[in-house]
């Protein structure tokens, strides 16, 4: 059956409307005014609205951008006079379904109906699947054999059988959101949700909105009542990435709903209780947080019970290897091609320092998969210059001395010979990375310029 509201201040036709969409099986509901659909929308569902956009109490046009903020997977009508068809068609831009003169005929605006509530279900049917799909996906996993790895792997498997909270500490990009997800999957809560949320991307009062949710009514604009993140992980695994982020307010909130398990809703009088386990992480110094006053005491020590420390990238180098295979394999199979890396590239990547860690790491090699076009192998030239350099730099640095110091004529000469092997003898592209002329690059290896090169 399809769910109908018709939203028109004529209440002789809406009833007409209605009489005629009743009489062929449909669920239909009118309102008078913007004011009444928006108290009954967030009490009800419907597949499909029917607004004029003319109405007493407001412009049809922003009650439609209510209504799609409400319910986005609703379907809207605009009925429209013939002076009002520019606004109508502004209103389709906006996600309007379609939009129909009045007075419209009975059957045309029943077609249309049928028509939009078709749309819904597909849109819907979407929805599901697409969310099927999300948890069919193989997940990223914490990769690595390093002895470094081995102990967090330990350590996530021995928390995962826990209800504490846990603490992952670790630089950007070392796979802290990884670790948080292996708790769950490993934990008895696995096949409830896991809800995540990063404290750093979002201003406190939206930050708080997010996290605990509100009643309808609650401020100016709350037209309808909004489930927190954390009600939504209710049974679930709850993380909170970059903790340190959330602000002296919120973190008083956090602390009841630790020890407590339950909080109040913005606008609301009653509590809310949840059932979650927690998972927070951070980048920074939490204990130098809290000295400096910009993070709760009395929080630090409830989260910290348990910590696990992901170790940065230069740190475990003998993860280099196994870590590039397999995102050469991953976005190389999204690109629907073959790939590997060759011998010059995978040292390079061991030399360099890796300051974003594992995901500086995965964005190189999703660049040099698609730099290296058709080419099966992936070479040093596929790499960004900057990466190159530096990585040659760190490497010349690193290189033991044989006897005694080396002249700087040698060093210099070394590192030349480094960066010519790393673009296949181009000396074009080997000056450029030096930052010196062609001239100055064959002067330096005592040869002459050819004038032919290019």
């Amino acid at each position: 059956m399809i769910r109908v509201l018709i939203i028109d201040d004529e209440v002789r036709l809406a009833e007409a409307y209605k009489k005629q969409l009743v009489d062929e099986g449909m669920d239909v509901t009118t309102a008078a005014s913007a004011g009444d659909a928006l108290a009954i929308v967030p009490n009800r569902v419907f597949d499909v609205a029917v607004v004029d956009i003319k109405l007493p109490d407001g412009d049809g046009v922003e009650l439609l951008l209510k209504l799609k903020q409400m319910e986005p997977t609703l379907e809207v009508i605009m009925l429209t006079g013939y002076a009002s068809v520019n606004t109508a068609i502004q209103s389709m831009k906006l996600g309007a379904y379609d939009y129909l003169t009045k007075p419209c005929k009975l059957t045309e605006l029943s077609n249309v109906i049928v028509k939009a509530s078709e749309k819904k279900a597909l849109l819907e049917k979407n929805i599901i699947l697409g969310e099927h799909l999300q948890r069919m996906r193989p997940r990223d996993e914490l990769i690595g054999a390093s002895k470094q790895m081995k102990k967090v792997k330990e350590l996530i498997t021995l928390m995962a059988g826990s209800s504490s909270p846990v603490l992952l500490l670790g630089e950007t990009g070392t796979g802290k959101d990884l670790a948080a997800r292996a708790i769950h999957d490993q934990s008895h809560r696995s096949e409830n949700p896991f809800v995540a949320i990063n404290a750093s991307t979002l201003q406190p009062p939206i930050l708080e909105s997010e996290l605990f949710g509100y009643k309808k009514g609650a401020f100016t604009g709350a037209e309808g009542s909004k489930m927190g993140l954390l009600e939504i992980a209710n049974e679930g695994t709850f993380f909170v990435d970059e903790v340190a982020d959330t602000g002296l307010s919120i973190q008083a909130k956090v602390l009841r709903v630790l020890e407590t398990g339950s909080f109040i809703k913005l606008g609301d009088t009653r509590e809310t209780r949840v059932n979650v386990r927690y998972i927070f992480a951070t980048n920074k110094d939490l204990k130098m947080e809290v000295e400096q006053g910009r993070f709760r005491k009395d929080l630090y020590y409830r989260i910290n019970g348990f910590t696990i420390a992901l170790p940065p990238l230069r740190e475990k180098p003998e993860d280099i290897p196994l870590l590039a295979h397999h995102f050469v394999d991953k976005f190389a199979k999204e690109a629907g091609r073959r790939k590997s890396l060759s011998k010059e590239a995978l040292d390079l990547l061991r030399s360099y320092d890796w300051p974003g860690n594992v995901r500086e790491l995965s964005m190189v090699i999703h660049r040099s998969v698609l730099v290296s076009g058709d080419r099966q192998v992936i070479m040093p030239d596929d790499f960004p210059d900057d990466l190159v350099s530096n990585a040659l730099a760190e490497k010349t640095d690193r290189k033991p001395k044989a006897a005694g110091l080396l002249s700087l004529a040698k060093l210099e000469a070394e590192y030349v010979e480094k960066v010519l092997d790393s673009v296949s003898g181009n000396k074009s592209k080997a000056a450029r990375l030096l930052g010196i002329s062609r001239r100055k690059l064959y002067s330096k290896l005592g040869e002459n310029p050819d004038p032919d090169e290019k």
